[in-house]
């Protein structure tokens, strides 16, 4: 199979034994880096960080380390690549948000396109402290993108932090009021919690701000019938 092929089973079908099996013997660079991506998602950090030193992809090194949670040494990797990828600073920034250092800034699109991604790698590999120390610093987030809470909800939630998620919900409906995909979820939460009367409050209200949201529509139908 050549490389587009091969592509198609990680990115599409995720057939990772497949992949494996077909790239034992390649020596060729874009297969160590899909072996890394692989073991990265399984998460097999040393595994994942030889294949990317052989595919010489110095963020994915990086990355594997952060993952790891040593933070000094991931530093020290990715520095080198500084303002080489958006992804690249996005990580340097929270390595640097869990240290309490202030060199680089997020953008709005960063933290929209990579924060829960990397807050659920986070919560495969285990790094409570470090997703602690990156939710404390969500006030200061917050300056940058105001959907941060909502972010940090949404993972809470799919890792069964309800409560704490929920808190963060009811906080990012201070700040985004007219959010109906926030009032969806919070009435997810509810319904999880037997709470059937406030869950049906949040889905109308997902409605009403915005009448082509679906997923309160066909909640409130089940719900309601």
């Amino acid at each position: 199979m050549n490389k587009k092929e091969i592509e198609e089973l990680f990115y599409i079908k995720k057939e990772y034994s497949k992949i494996k099996e077909l790239l034992i013997n390649s020596e060729e660079s874009w297969s160590f880096n899909i072996l890394g991506k692989i073991n990265l998602e399984e998460a097999n950090y040393n595994n994942a960080y030889s294949f990317f030193l052989k595919a010489n992809n110095i963020s994915g090194c990086g990355y594997c380390k952060f993952l790891e949670g040593k933070i000094e040494e991931a530093k020290e990797i990715l520095i080198l690549l500084k303002d080489s990828s958006p992804f690249v600073n996005w990580i340097l920034f929270l390595i640097d948000l869990c240290t309490s250092i202030k060199d680089i800034y997020p953008t709005y699109f960063q933290i929209r396109n990579f924060y829960e991604q990397d807050l659920e790698m986070l919560f495969i590999a285990k790094q409570y402290e470090i997703i602690k120390k990156i939710l404390n610093k969500n006030y200061f987030l917050e300056k940058f993108n105001r959907e941060i809470y909502k972010y940090s909800a949404r993972v809470l939630k799919n890792n069964t932090y309800e409560k704490e998620a929920e808190i963060l919900l009811k906080k990012s409906l201070d700040i985004c009021y007219k959010d109906p995909e926030t009032h969806y979820m919070l009435g997810e939460i509810y319904l999880n919690q037997d709470k059937k009367e406030e869950a049906i409050k949040e889905f109308k209200k997902a409605n009403e701000v915005n009448q082509g949201y679906n997923p309160a529509n066909d909640r409130l139908k089940d719900l309601c019938n």
